[in-house]
This record gives C-alpha cells, structure tokens and sequence, in this order.
C-alpha cells in the first residue's frame, strides 16, 4: 500500500491496506476508484497517522496535489475516465455489497450519521474498516465546523463495544497478492484494523481534551499500544487490548454517562 494513494486515504472507506473490495469509493468526490493505489488528492487524510500526523501531512499534501479533483499520485495529472467514475451503473455494480451500499450512501441527502450506523451494525473487517475510515472525518469535520466532540459520542461506543472482538477476516477480503503466507496476512490485517480502533479512539480524546472531559484520557491510546506491543503482533496487541485498552476505554465512558450524553444529543437535536 502506498501510504499517500487513495487506499490509505480515509475517504475511501471500502479499502485499507491488503482488505477490501478490489476498487475503492471516495465520499467527498463520489466516484469510484478503479486504482486507487495510483490516485489520491489534496483532501488526503491518512488512516495510518494518529490525528497530530494526519492533520500535518493533509495540509502538506494539499500544497502538491488539488484538493478539487482526483490526481494521478506520481505526474499529479488529473486522473482520467479509466481510473475514476461517477457512472450509475457503477456505483450500482458496488451496491450490491452491504457494506459499499453504506459507503456509497455515506453523505448523500445528510445521511452520513445513518450510514456510520448502518455499518455499526454490520459484521466483519470490512465493515470495521468503513465505520472507522468515514467515523473519523466525520468527526473531524463536525470539530473543524465549531462543533463538539460528542459528534463522535455513538461513533466511541460502537467502537467500545466491538473493542475486544477478533477482526473477522474472509479469505474473500484479500484484495491484492503477497509472497507472505496467508495466515500472516491475515494476522497483519487484523492487526492494523485492531490499530485503526485505537487510532480513532484517540481522536476522540484529543478532542474531548479541548473540552476537558474525561474521554481525554483515550488522546494517547494508540500510542500507548504501539509502545507496549511494538512489533506487529495481533495476539499481542489484542491481549493488551482485552486487559489494559478495555478498562481504559471503560473508566472514559461509562454506561451511565453515555447515556446522560445521549439525552443531551437528543435534546439539541430537538430544538
């Protein structure tokens, strides 16, 4: 995967790493991406980066590459018919897949709350994939409008509730070939996933920082697993997640308090 393509782009909500359909989707361009290993934009926002990093490398990105249209990565060309498309037929050729079904309705007639649910409620790493790719810029964009971290609030128990189930990964969801053997693939994209959760998770207190509420104290759990497990183990990463990552995540957001939090959502949204 090439870190800076539209593959590792969190717009793309289809694709991460060696998982995923075999073309992409971007939200904020609505076309498909029949390379996306090849393409990317100036709106770049990386999965692999903790927020700080991401933040930095988009608005670096934006100085090469146009945040308006889809490029070609390596002559910043705009990229053409052949490797992009806004075509019905296509996009109702994804359709046919639940989880792009959700990603393709991501946005459209304000639906981008429903679709983060919709893939919520879904089963497998794909799906895990979506709900963490489109979860995370739409918080972003909803903290960049003036508004305040409990836009993220459902996205963080989502999240908490599948934190210590296994990334189920299909055979089928291998999207590109690897001398390594399959086991290992599937351990490294468990692993990434597993990382991705904890990535968003500190997002979310990063933000709830700003605020000085007690999700705050998620800002550096990515970091922290990284430093703990360090090399790319999923048992190891996933063993700290079950013990250390949970508590955690349950002492920042308890049951009661999500609930109290909800209701205030609710009440906003009602006038």
């Amino acid at each position: 995967m090439l870190p800076l393509s539209c593959v590792n782009c969190s717009f793309n909500g289809l694709q991460y790493d060696s998982v995923g359909t075999t073309v992409g989707y971007c939200t904020e361009h609505k076309r498909v991406l029949n390379t996306p290993s090849e393409l990317t934009c100036g709106r770049l926002f990386r999965k692999d980066l903790l927020l700080a990093s991401a933040r930095r490398e988009q608005q670096l990105h934006e100085q090469r590459f146009t945040p308006s249209a889809i490029s070609y990565l390596r002559t910043r060309q705009v990229a053409n018919g052949a490797s992009t498309s806004a075509s019905k037929s296509d996009v109702h050729a994804l359709e046919s897949d639940r989880v792009a079904l959700a990603v393709t309705s991501y946005g459209r007639l304000n639906t981008k709350i429903e679709s983060l649910a919709q893939l919520s409620a879904l089963d497998g790493a794909r799906a895990d994939i979506a709900l963490l790719s489109l979860g995370r810029v739409y918080v972003r964009r909803c903290k960049d409008r003036g508004g305040r971290w409990t836009s993220g609030l459902h996205l963080l128990w989502w999240i908490r509730a599948r934190l210590t189930t296994e990334p189920a990964i299909d055979i089928r969801d291998i999207r590109i070939e690897t001398a390594l053997p399959i086991a290992r693939q599937i351990e490294l994209a468990q692993w990434s996933i597993l990382m991705l959760r904890l990535t968003v998770l500190s997002d979310l207190g990063s933000y709830a920082t700003e605020e000085g509420h007690g999700v705050r104290a998620l800002a550096d759990l990515a970091e922290c697993a990284a430093l703990e497990t360090r090399e790319l183990s999923f048992r190891k990463l996933f063993r700290w997640i079950r013990t250390t990552g949970r508590e955690r995540v349950g002492k920042a957001l308890s049951e009661d308090e999500y609930e109290r939090l909800s209701s205030d959502l609710h009440q906003d949204d009602s006038g």
